[in-house]
């Protein structure tokens, strides 16, 4: 199994002091929410998916971190007043997919006391997603990558600074019920025959990890981070 160095790749970028409030957004199993809750004063993690949020209370509970606060909600549908302002925002491989990415980039930059960190697709992200729209004799379309968000942050005057992430990555689902539902968000919706179709390929490349939740490699990923820091 490669060994997915992303996570120490993305926080080693991150710029954070100790009494600083973090917002992760779409913190998943908490990839990225523990290494930060040990640097920060505190975490709030949002995520739409209840078991990976358990998840991330297991490891919460086994690493005695007690600074973590947890949303089970979804970027879109949560305000910036419920969010509360941050010192630092950051979301990891969460924008990807949103067609009305504007809003959400307001909201964020709106939260945002200091820095904002997010990384994006960049090029060659896709061989997952095109190996099941094969198998289903579907036309893959692709979401936008990263300049789309780039250009909508330079229409609000906001200047980003742009860097590549190269690294072995896994995508993490909480079990296989979330990963067909990935899988429908991605290529649109399935059939009984197409899940069971689906469901036999997952099986052949997902791997089951300690934790009981099932992930996906990918080798040598293209990730862009577009961080920024705030101008008050």
């Amino acid at each position: 199994m490669e060994k997915d160095d992303y996570p120490q790749e993305l926080v080693s970028k991150i710029k954070i002091e100790e009494r600083d409030t973090v917002l992760d957004i779409g913190c998943g199993n908490g990839t990225i929410t523990i290494p930060l809750a040990k640097k920060a004063e505190s975490v709030t993690a949002l995520d739409i998916s209840t078991g990976m949020l358990d998840i991330l209370r297991e490891k919460a509970a086994k690493e005695s971190l007690s600074n973590i606060n947890i949303i089970n909600r979804c970027l879109e549908d949560v305000e910036a007043d419920e969010i509360g302002t941050h010192d630092v925002v950051v979301a990891s491989r969460s924008l990807n997919g949103i067609a009305d990415i504007q809003p959400e980039l307001e909201k964020i930059n709106e939260v945002a006391q200091k820095y904002v960190y997010m990384t994006l697709w960049g090029t060659g992200n896709h061989e997952f997603e095109d190996k099941i729209s094969k198998l289903l004799g579907r036309e893959n379309h692709e979401h936008p990558d990263y300049t789309i968000a780039l250009n909508i942050l330079q229409e609000m005057g906001v200047q980003a600074n742009v860097e590549p992430l190269k690294s072995n990555t896994r995508n993490f689902y909480s079990n296989m019920e979330e990963a067909l539902d990935r899988i429908e968000w991605r290529v649109g919706e399935l059939n009984e025959d197409e899940k069971n179709l689906v469901k036999e390929h997952l099986s052949g490349v997902l791997t089951k990890d300690p934790d009981g939740s099932l992930s996906y490699s990918r080798t040598s990923s293209k990730w862009i981070l577009i961080w920024w820091e705030k101008i008050n």
